[in-house]
């Protein structure tokens, strides 16, 4: 019965072994299945057919559900359709098409709810104010004096000097004139009618070769038009300028040295703590060097990066079959009999005789005697099971080991996504950091000699040690774009891309860190995405145990020997795609439109 039941047992073992092959097949066509979809939909993303990859995909998916190509590429498709709609909704938007710009962004996060980008631009279209002012240079004049002549229309007949002329004319719009002796008297005739008193003092000031300044509300000081009198008498005005894209004082410095080279500015005092600059000049030259600055400082162009970083790992472990014994302990039938009645309790006998409980022969110690036999042979290797054969003094047995029957999964995966948004201003590096800091001690503090006070806290334990010396060492992920903006089409982005990890070994109890580094510059059209890395490892290991030569037989192996199969997967894709976000030209919109490179 015992050896039926072993029958039994194996051929249950056999068929779920078969049954098991039958399944791994079957998974390793899916498998192969889902890879030539996978493989045929990057065809027909190249070619531009995004539908066609979309449902390639899908089957790939649905027939191996782990496949770390066709997650990756579906989830890239997906956020090219969700970036696509964001673009051409932000473009919709900054054309003004209000409602086509909100329908956009409402499809945009039916794709991808969570999207920061779309709930933005969703409520830049409900906002009632489309219209973003462009950035202009900020500055302040001192206080100015101005005359407050009367609006009345004068008639002129006048023949005589230009001195009686300048006072007629003044005077006839409330304004008295204070003549310098530099104008030169000279006899002119003056015939107009109809005249206010912008037009009548520059016609004045002509025909008698002056002009005036101000020196209250209502007196003014004539002059003669000299380059002489110019730089002394023409008002000179106080402006503040406010440059707050100058964020060091190197920059405020090159544009106090470009004022005083271009235009000759003598009285300039910079303010570096509040990136200021005051100026006191003709407003003639306040005028254009405004200007200047209005190109250079009013703004920097910016870009938005988006950034996104998808992890996908997986791990499975598998172990299947059924453990024959593949060691066998042969011995003596005879010899361990002896072994079991005789030496093994010779001991025990001759306590029993020395004492004289043996000769009483009565009923308790003959119990004793066998209790002690019974326990003496418990670890005897007679008590296990056994297969003799032969006979007489040559009768030998074997020990039967025991058969295991192994069928165990393990299997974990793991998807991370990462959406990330940086802004960042022409050639200034954006920098983004995602890990953890790991603390590695450089030095730690320890007595190299000893005295009787050492001696005292270290035996009643009040010892405390310094804090020890140690540095912090970046693991994980660091991205340091630098933008190069040209324009409203391109920029050029200069990368330093890091990954750093924790090794699993140590040298001398200092932990070694990986490293997988990049450096490079790429070109891109405002809007397009760029795959900075695709990095994927896979590693996969499979052990057998069994009997020789049988292991290897279809079928009978499978049903004979225990595999371990371990594998581990991991998928790291990052992309980045820039937007415009203000550029050089401050165009309206530039503070909240994104411009897609197909509608550019």
């Amino acid at each position: 019965m015992r050896g039926f039941a072993i029958l039994i047992a194996t051929f249950c073992l056999v068929a779920v072994a078969v049954a098991g092959t039958a399944e791994h097949k079957t998974e390793v066509r899916n498998q192969k299945k889902a890879q030539k979809d996978y493989t045929e939909a990057l065809e027909f993303i190249r070619a531009g057919d995004l539908e066609k990859a979309r449902e390639l995909l899908g089957d790939a998916l649905q027939l191996d559900p782990h496949n770390l190509g066709a997650l990756g590429a579906q989830e890239l498709l997906r956020q090219d359709e969700v970036q696509h709609k964001i673009s051409e909704a932000n473009w919709q938007l900054g054309s003004n098409q209000r409602d086509k710009a909100m329908s956009g962004f409402k499809e945009a996060l039916r794709i991808d709810p969570s999207n920061p980008v779309a709930q933005e631009g969703l409520r830049s279209a409900l906002a009632d104010d489309l219209k973003a002012s462009p950035a202009q240079l900020r500055y302040r004049d001192a206080d100015e004096i101005h005359l407050e002549p009367n609006d009345r229309k004068g008639d002129f007949h006048f023949r005589g000097d230009s001195r009686g002329l300048l006072t007629q004319v003044w005077n006839a719009y409330g304004v008295k004139p204070l003549i310098d002796s530099s104008v030169t008297n000279k006899q002119v005739r003056f015939e107009v009618e109809g005249l206010d008193f912008a037009t009548a003092t520059l016609t004045a000031s002509q025909m008698t070769k002056s002009f005036y300044v101000p020196l209250s509300k209502n007196q003014a000081l004539i002059v003669g038009d000299t380059p002489e009198n110019r730089k002394n008498y023409e008002r000179v005005a106080l402006r503040t300028f406010y440059l707050g894209e100058a964020s060091s004082a190197t920059e405020i410095n090159d544009a106090v040295a470009m004022l005083r080279t271009i235009f000759d500015f003598k009285s300039i005092t910079p303010v570096t703590g509040s990136s200021q600059i005051t100026v006191r000049a003709p407003m003639s030259l306040l005028e254009p060097a405004t200007r200047i600055l209005e190109d250079l400082y009013s703004g920097k162009p910016q870009v938005m990066l988006e950034m996104n970083v998808y992890q996908v790992e997986q791990t499975l472990a598998r172990d299947l079959g059924i453990g024959l014994p593949t060691q066998f302990t042969l011995f003596n039938v005879n010899t361990e009999a002896q072994k079991l009645l005789g030496s093994a309790n010779q001991d025990l006998i001759n306590q029993l005789i020395s004492s004289g409980a043996i000769n009483q022969a009565n009923s308790s110690s003959i119990a004793a005697l066998l209790a002690g036999l019974a326990g003496a042979g418990q670890n005897s290797i007679l008590t296990q099971p056994i297969a003799t054969f032969g006979g007489g003094i040559t009768k030998s047995g074997v020990i039967i080991p025991g058969t295991t029957f192994h069928a165990s999964l393990n299997q974990s995966s793991f998807q991370s996504l990462e959406h990330v948004i940086l802004r960042a201003a022409q050639n200034d590096p954006a920098t983004f950091r995602d890990g953890m800091r790991y603390p590695i001690i450089n030095a730690s503090f320890a007595p190299i000699f000893s005295n009787p006070a050492i001696s005292s806290v270290l035996a009643n334990q009040s010892f405390t040690a310094p804090f020890p010396s140690f540095s912090y060492e970046d693991l994980g992920l660091t991205l340091k774009a630098t933008p190069n903006i040209h324009g409203t089409h391109d920029v050029s982005l200069k990368l330093e891309f890091q990954l750093r990890g924790l090794g699993a070994t140590q040298l001398n109890g200092v932990p070694v860190i990986t490293n997988r580094e990049y450096t490079g510059t790429v070109g891109l059209l405002l809007g397009e995405t760029a795959v900075l890395t695709g990095i994927v490892s896979r590693s996969e290991q499979l052990s057998l145990q069994g009997l020789p030569g049988i292991s290897k037989i279809p079928g009978l192996g499978a049903a004979t020997s225990v595999r371990n199969k371990q594998t581990d997967d991991a998928d790291l894709i990052i992309t980045l795609r820039p937007y415009l976000v203000r550029d050089s030209v401050h165009t309206p919109n530039s503070g909240t439109a994104f411009v897609p490179a197909d509608k550019q």
